[in-house]
């Protein structure tokens, strides 16, 4: 392992790690050369990584390399470790600027909550990096924004960091490539590998709902994927529409660009919105029609990887208690199937119909999903006797039941762990009298 005070390149010194997750590491070390504090952060090369994981680090050292402007950190070198100087086993190393400061997360993790004056003043700092990434030529998105990738610096000047997820057209168009967020604070669109500019813009929203009700994104109650916050902050009635807009599920229903959203910001305008009560968007459901042209286009010409990398996609309160595999693969299917009936007005009967091209079975879970009617069920079960099994359950339901119009349907999900292991698959959830539950034997995790 890498140890504090080892000198890496005969140039960066290690002195304290901040973080150590699945083979990275990142590191505050000291340039020697230039005498001041660098991030260094570090992969390792072993046999079980996905290739992916590769191609994602170099792609955001490429990226940060191009990207010039004060509020990104800045790029400042990329290398290779041997196995001797790594123990083992080769490393990719990159550097960059280090920004002394505190993330969002931290402070709120202390107790911070932000008022509305405070997270327009943020909205706008992060509006204007946007700009300058979406109108590069090819437009770069970030694809994770959240608050732990949002540093409030010493100078309190708000800077966009950890561009690990990154995403430039010109390396998107016409082909597949990794699926990255986290759960949340990504758009729909991205769970299906598509990201357009509207795509940070819905996460910066989610963000910006975490700033203000001091409660995770994940955590707050959603009618068909619209998050439900109007009712935990005290807004005026145009920032709330404006937060609304920016994170409508449907991505052509959100500003288009990062300019345009920052000018209805301003000036006080939010198209698409009448002046009524703010309140009232806000308990509105989406129409299956108006998703369905979304989620026709994902299904017909986009496929995943056998792979799917959704770094930190849990969040911190549910990954103490679920594993990372079958917990991004039955969220992930759920939502397939959530998708599949906006479009199809019926469950998809196999894997194959959704699109995902999932590996299974793993070498510790095999996968299904099974349809009825009016439910879908899909299960991660146990291949090894120490693991617990998983099954998820999408019901399709009036959407009278949540304030809705006598002519829609809503679809609701869930998440449920077996209370012990084993390879047996587990009794799937239950819809009854309005209530959404699991089923005997096994215990909710997530539902939204």
């Amino acid at each position: 392992m890498l140890q504090v005070e080892q000198i890496l390149q005969k140039r960066y010194q290690l002195k304290t790690k901040l973080g150590e997750n699945a083979g990275r590491q990142t590191w505050l070390a000291q340039d020697l050369d230039e005498s001041q504090s660098v991030i260094v952060k570090l992969l390792a090369f072993n046999p079980q990584m996905h290739w992916d994981e590769v191609k994602l680090f170099e792609r955001e050292a490429l990226v940060l390399k191009n990207l010039h402007y004060p509020q990104i950190p800045q790029y400042r070198d990329y290398f290779g470790i041997d196995q001797q100087t790594g123990e083992g086993l080769p490393w990719f190393g990159l550097v960059q600027e280090y920004l002394p400061g505190n993330s969002l997360q931290q402070l709120l993790a202390q107790g911070k909550r932000f008022t509305e004056k405070q997270v327009r003043k943020i909205t706008t700092s992060v509006l204007e990096i946007l700009i300058y990434l979406h109108e590069l030529s090819p437009p770069v998105f970030h694809r994770d924004i959240k608050p732990s990738n949002l540093i409030l610096g010493k100078d309190n000047q708000i800077y966009l960091v950890d561009f690990g997820a990154v995403q430039d057209r010109a390396k998107a168009e016409g082909v597949t490539f990794t699926v990255v967020g986290t759960s949340g604070y990504t758009p729909p669109e991205q769970f299906w590998g598509r990201a357009i500019p509207a795509s940070d813009l819905y996460a910066l929203g989610a963000t910006l709902i975490h700033l203000l009700t001091g409660i995770a994104p994940a955590d707050l109650p959603q009618h068909q994927m619209r998050i439900q916050f109007a009712d935990k902050v005290n807004l005026s009635l145009h920032f709330n529409h404006w937060l609304e807009k920016l994170t409508e599920p449907a991505a052509e229903r959100r500003y288009h660009s990062a300019r345009q959203a920052l000018e209805a910001l301003q000036s006080g305008y939010s198209p698409g919105y009448s002046t009524a009560k703010a309140s009232q968007p806000a308990s509105s459901l989406v129409s299956y029609r108006h998703l369905a042209g979304l989620f026709l286009v994902q299904l017909l010409i986009l496929s995943f990887g056998a792979s799917i990398l959704l770094p930190k996609f849990l969040n911190p309160t549910i990954q103490e208690s679920i594993s990372p595999e079958p917990g991004v693969y039955l969220n992930s299917m759920n939502r397939a199937q959530q998708a599949y009936f906006l479009e199809k007005s019926t469950f998809a009967g196999s894997l194959g119909d959704l699109k995902l091209d999932l590996t299974t079975p793993t070498t510790s879970y095999n996968y299904s999903t099974r349809a009825t009617e009016f439910a879908a069920f899909n299960y991660g079960v146990s291949q090894q006797n120490t693991l617990k099994s998983y099954v998820g359950g999408v019901f399709v339901i009036p959407a009278t039941e949540f304030g809705g119009s006598e002519d829609e349907m809503t679809t609701i999900s869930i998440l449920c762990q077996a209370n012990s292991p084993g390879v047996i698959q587990p009794q799937e959830p239950i819809y009854e009298q309005g209530k959404l539950a699991c089923g005997s034997g096994t215990t909710y995790i997530s539902g939204y």
